[in-house]
């Protein structure tokens, strides 16, 4: 089991350094209502940090488990779906809660961070 600290929940995030997972979006991720998730990501970063029963659920052959997504500047939580695929890869179901009416493009930018037990995250600017 990995040893994971409580300095997620302490972090600012408004400060964009803080944002351990950054993702380009793709066509797919905003046209498909899923938002594909790289391994590594899923693997180092998310699973350590989510309880026991629900990271054994996803390791498993074509898993998932129900998670907290908190959107930051629009101080709003979503229920969705971590999925593993047959081909290993994850995604994030139901990711067009988000996108849609946020109009959010193919190219744009975001970044995640595990917070009090949600995945948050927040639409990266350029600046």
């Amino acid at each position: 089991m990995n040893y994971v600290s409580r300095f997620d929940e302490l972090l600012d995030l408004n400060a964009l350094h803080n944002w351990p997972i950054k993702k380009q979006l793709a066509a797919e991720d905003v046209n498909s209502g899923r938002l594909i998730l790289s391994v590594h990501d899923v693997e180092s970063y998310i699973m350590p940090r989510l309880p026991a029963d629900k990271s054994d659920r996803l390791s498993r052959h074509c898993g998932r488990t129900a998670i907290d997504v908190y959107d930051v500047e629009k101080e709003h939580r979503y229920n969705m779906e971590l999925v593993r695929k047959k081909n290993g890869r994850y995604r994030l179901e139901d990711w067009d809660q988000v996108a849609l009416p946020r109009d959010i493009q193919a190219g744009e930018g975001i970044g995640m961070s595990w917070v009090n037990g949600m995945l948050c995250f927040r639409l990266l600017s350029d600046e």
